[in-house]
Order: C-alpha cells, then structure tokens, then sequence
C-alpha cells in the first residue's frame, strides 16, 4: 500500500480538524490512526484501506456494534478519503469514512445518485451552510436507498407506501421532522432535473410533528449564584475562566465562537466584539461590558503566554495550545459557585438557554433576543417558551369554580 502521499500531507488533515474544533477525542484517534497507516500499511500483505482496517479489527478484537470500532471505522475512512481524494471531513453526519455513507451512496441507481450529486452541488448556491447539504444528502441517501429496498429505481416508481415506511414502521415513528425536513430540502432543490415524480413525492411525505424536550435553564437562585462566583477575585477561576463565563453570561455565545474568538475580535476603543457566527455565517456585534473586557484584559495580560496562536483564549495544560472544548471548564464553574452539586446539566448551553429565557421574561422583544444570541429567525425561540414558567403561570385558567379534593394532590 502506497503512503507516500499521506507521509508528506497528513499534518495538513491535523491542521484543518485543529482549525475546526474536533474534539481532542477524535484528534488522539486520528494521529494514532496515521501512525498505524505510516507504520502497518507499508506491509507487502497490505495492499488497501480496507485490508488495514479488516485486519486491525481481528487483531483488536473490535466488534462492530462497539464504540471503538466505529471510532476506528471513521478515523480510518477520513485518512483513506483525505489521502486518495483530498476530502476532508465533513462533519459528524459524514464521519463514517469508506464504509458509510459512501457505500451507501454507491448502492444508489444512476438516477438517485444524480439526485445526490446535483443537491452537492446546487444545495448551497442560496446561503445555505456546507454542513447542512451535506446533512440533507446524507439524510435523501437513506430515503433513497430505503426506496430501492421496496422496489424503486427512479422517482416515477415511488409509492406512498415506501415512503410512509420511511418514517413508521407500522407501530411507531422511527424518524423525526429533521428527517422528513431534510428530504424535503433535496427534493425541491432536484425538481428543476425530474419535474413532477418530484412534486408527487413531496406530497407523499407525511406531516412529522416536531418533538423537543424542554430546554435545560437555570434558576434564579442558580443565576445567582454563578454570578457572585464569577465576580469573586478568590472564587478558585482563572481569569481565562471567568472570561469564558462572563461570555456565555452575558452574551449566551455558542461554544465553537468562544473557542475562536481571536484579538481582531475585539474592539477595544468602542467596548464592542465583533465576529462572525460558526454556526449561521452572519455577523454578530455586541457591547462588551466591564465585566467581560476586563476580565479578557487581566487573562491577556497576566495569564496568557505571548506569541501563542492567534485565538484568544488558550489551554492551560499546553500554553500555547488552542482552546476546543469548554465543557470542563464551565462544569468546573458551576462547581464553585455550588450549583448542581448533586446532578443536572452544567453545559455551555444552559448558561445560552439561561440569557434566551432572562431576556423572554423581563419582555424583551424577540428579534432583538434573536440578534442578541445570534438566531437567523425569532422562530428559533419558540421552544424557549415552554420554560418561561412565570408567563406560562399568567395564561393558565382558575380552576377555583371546580374544587378538588384536598387528599387528591396540593398544588
């Protein structure tokens, strides 16, 4: 098996999961994958991927429903995919490597396959985020594979039994609205190519309600809390830290713009940061207070190495490292200020539902909450409002004309 390539260009594909915050998990894996590809794979027994990957599988013991073997699986199709066609990946919905998706995308007859790779190609040309076609494929590759199973080579074929199938197996719903909703999205990108097999098949697919739970929030006790920690010189932070929490405090900033956050950023002669969005593409500007900008000043100052990368915020084990993960160092928050001691969510994004949910209930106007925490529609904030329990209270009905018996239950 030839790694010449891979040998002279594998720092690239390290470089590039670096630069888009994988977790140190799948770095660890990936760098001891290319190691085994460097050292194994120039065996004379060895002659592709695949003979790497069957053989370590046996020798490991790997089975393959288990963890490890599907982080294998995909540490290794990435390598194989980077090196023999310089494609990188792609999130997690195409981490699969050379197993899958793209063997399932090779099961496809020439007229899905085309579908597929117009929506490639065509999907994003309106704004939309390459993760998101690339989701929205995924999810047509499935369907259409599942409507070759019950008989289906074209769209002219298509039955609405085969597609209720999709999503109910006659008991139970087993796929959800982001399913249908990402089929939906590559069927009316691809009708320009098949005109009305398409259109018939977009009114096979059933009305999938949405189902959410609640969003996790905190209290205002816990609000409380975190705060007087953070403001506390001997609360036990860092001030990169208390940095981090002030941010997601004040600001409700998604983890991977935080993690990315570098000094061009910051405005430092108009109080203000600006950035754009990982997440949506668009520009974000807010006001930054003097609880933020001077705890930034004091970490920058005091605690950072100079002449480290040029994000903002760094590791504390290698100093000069960048930042990729915040969900120790927010957990670590909520342990000195004694929040959620006993159990419960403690992740970046319950300090962001906390600021939605504030703002909801103090009456802030809902595009401005949006703009505030970087939604690109109010309609994002909907599920929000099954947490703003004091509100919920004001539409509720008296029941005081149909008195229960106090042994039932006490409110």
């Amino acid at each position: 098996m030839d790694t010449s390539n891979l040998r002279k260009t594998h720092q690239k594909l390290m470089n590039f999961l670096v630069e888009n915050s994988y977790s140190e998990a799948y770095l660890s894996k990936t760098s001891k994958c290319i190691k085994l590809v460097l050292e194994v794979g120039v065996s004379p027994e060895i002659a592709s991927y695949e003979e790497l990957f069957n053989l370590e599988i046996k020798k490991r013991g790997y089975k393959s429903k288990g963890s490890a073997y599907k982080a294998f699986k995909t540490a290794i199709g990435n390598i194989k995919l980077f090196d023999e066609e310089n494609i990188y990946p792609r999130g997690k919905s195409y981490n699969n490597g050379f197993l899958a998706p793209l063997s399932l995308y090779d099961k496809l007859s020439g007229i899905f396959k085309s579908a597929i790779d117009y929506h490639l190609k065509i999907g994003g040309q309106h704004g939309k985020q390459e993760k998101t076609v690339t989701t929205e494929s995924y999810a047509a590759i499935k369907f259409f594979n599942h409507l070759q199973h019950y008989g289906a080579e074209t769209f002219q074929e298509v039955e609405n039994r085969m597609v209720y199938a999709f999503f109910f197996d006659g008991e139970r719903q087993i796929r959800g609205k982001a399913y249908c909703d990402s089929v939906k999205a590559v069927l009316k990108v691809i009708m320009p190519l098949f005109g009305t097999p398409i259109l018939k098949t977009l009114e096979m697919l059933p009305a999938v309600k949405s189902r959410h739970k609640n969003f996790q929030f905190l209290t205002q006790e816990e609000s409380i809390k975190i705060r007087e920690c953070l403001e506390k010189d001997d609360s036990g932070l860092t001030h990169r830290d208390r940095s981090i929490g002030w941010l997601l405090f004040f600001f409700g900033l998604r983890g991977t713009d935080i993690i990315n956050l570098k000094f061009e950023n910051i405005d430092w002669k108009h109080d203000q940061i600006h950035l754009v969005q990982s997440k949506t593409g668009e520009s974000l500007s807010l006001p930054m207070n003097a609880a933020i900008g001077n705890e930034l000043f004091y970490y920058i100052t005091t605690e950072r190495p100079k002449n480290a990368t040029t994000t903002v915020l760094l590791t504390e084990s290698r100093s000069h490292g960048k930042l990729r993960i915040l969900g120790d160092i927010v957990r670590k928050i909520f342990e000195k200020a004694g929040v959620r001691t006993g159990g419960g969510s403690k992740g970046v994004r319950v300090l962001r539902h906390h600021l939605v949910t504030y703002l909801l209930s103090h009456g802030i106007k809902c595009d401005i909450v949006s703009s505030v925490v970087g939604h690109r529609s109010p309609e994002s904030l909907k599920p929000y409002a099954d947490t703003d329990i004091e509100h919920l209270r004001e539409c509720s009905i008296s029941i005081a004309a149909y008195p229960l018996n106090s042994k039932l239950f006490g409110i």
